[in-house]
């Protein structure tokens, strides 16, 4: 299996600051950084394998402007990178995704913010993908689908392993930026920074490594075949 190309996507970015957590800090923010220490990551263990970043400032892309730009990249694994958030300062933990019909209450709230555009004059916009749609999607890249829940599990298994992390588990959701993507894509819920102690965890360089570090595991080991660990 061809794999030399891994897209990384820092969500949201420029007038989108994605949500909002403790301390008014912003998801664009951190996860920019992270996909930065991820990219740093596989630039040095895996230097045969070129990263691509959607955004590499704090710009605003379009949802399916990060999907043409790993297409046009030739990627063979997109990665998006984000932080999770709640209406009470309880929940903590990772979740992943990948694109599929299956939809629990927590995806939808987190399709809900994923998949909604913001403007620069702060109108915001709601994009939807029709059961019809994913249903031609999963008949024409059911090999892209069963390798995204294959990495996400693996992703998994390593922020359990390597970062320590509470896992909510892998699920799947409708999400525009992974059905733009034409290869395996992963949308991970790095934690909640709507909780205080993860939010300082998210901000912190110590906290930011170990995540990186996690998702850069899981992609060495997808990339060799390896299994979960």
């Amino acid at each position: 299996m061809k794999f030399d190309v891994v897209v990384i996507d820092p969500g949201h970015g420029g007038h989108d600051p994605g949500s909002i957590g403790h301390r008014n800090v912003k998801e664009k923010d951190i996860v920019l950084d992270i996909s930065k220490k991820v990219g740093d990551y596989i630039n040095e263990y895996m230097p045969n394998v070129k990263v691509v970043y959607t955004r590499e400032t704090d710009k605003f892309i379009e949802l399916e402007e990060r999907g043409s730009i790993a297409n046009e990249a030739e990627g063979d694994l997109f990665i998006s990178i984000h932080c999770n958030s709640h209406t009470s300062h309880q929940p903590y933990g990772t979740e992943l995704y990948f694109l599929g019909l299956e939809r629990s209450e927590s995806a939808l709230e987190v399709m809900k913010r994923e998949n909604k555009v913001v403007r620069a004059n702060n109108d915001t916009e709601q994009r939807e993908l029709s059961q019809e749609e994913l249903l031609v999607y999963e008949l024409a890249n059911s090999s892209y689908i069963a390798a995204s829940e294959q990495i996400a599990g693996m992703m998994e298994y390593q922020f359990d392993e390597r970062a320590q992390r509470h896992s909510r588990g892998v699920k799947q959701g409708r999400f525009v930026v992974l059905y733009h993507a034409s290869m395996p894509a992963v949308l991970i819920e790095t934690g909640f920074i709507s909780n205080p102690s993860e939010a300082r965890y998210l901000t912190s360089d110590r906290g930011q490594t170990y995540i990186a570090s996690a998702i850069f595991r899981a992609i060495r080991n997808f990339k060799e075949g390896n299994g979960n660990p």
